[in-house]
């Protein structure tokens, strides 16, 4: 893994504000919505008994939105750390573009990434084992 800097080109489109601009977006509906009063239960849970992959993912968004966030971390740590940091690339790719600044990146290679990929397997995983222990 190497560390890479960039300068922003006018062409190209910054995913870190998009990704991040979604994460915020849906902190904001979290915190000014009544979303767990709309939104049905699971229905995966409903059927099998088992929680799905993202079961109490709205709880642990209203959470973090309200600013309970160990309490978010506990309903479903996943969502909860992927938000953050969606909101945390989000800071750093808009003060990137505010400032004109350069960015900074990783640059991976081929076994690399194939790591990252089975990584974020077993954390969705890990994270559907907790979720199932713990409800």
């Amino acid at each position: 893994m190497r560390i890479v800097s960039k300068k922003r080109a006018a062409e190209d489109s910054d995913l870190g504000i998009i990704y991040g601009g979604i994460a915020l977006l849906v902190l904001l509906a979290g915190r000014f919505v009544p979303v767990l009063d709309v939104l049905p239960g699971c229905a995966f849970q409903g059927m099998t008994g088992v929680p799905c992959l993202t079961c109490g993912a709205t709880r642990s968004i209203v959470d973090l939105a309200s600013g309970n966030i160990l309490d978010s971390l506990s309903i479903n740590p996943l969502i909860s750390l992927a938000i953050i940091a969606g909101l945390s690339l989000f800071l750093y790719s808009l003060s990137t573009l505010l400032f004109n600044l350069p960015r900074k990146g990783f640059s991976f290679s081929h076994r690399e990434k194939d790591m990252l990929r089975i990584a974020a397997v077993l954390l969705v995983l890990a994270n559907w084992v907790y979720l199932i222990v713990t409800m």
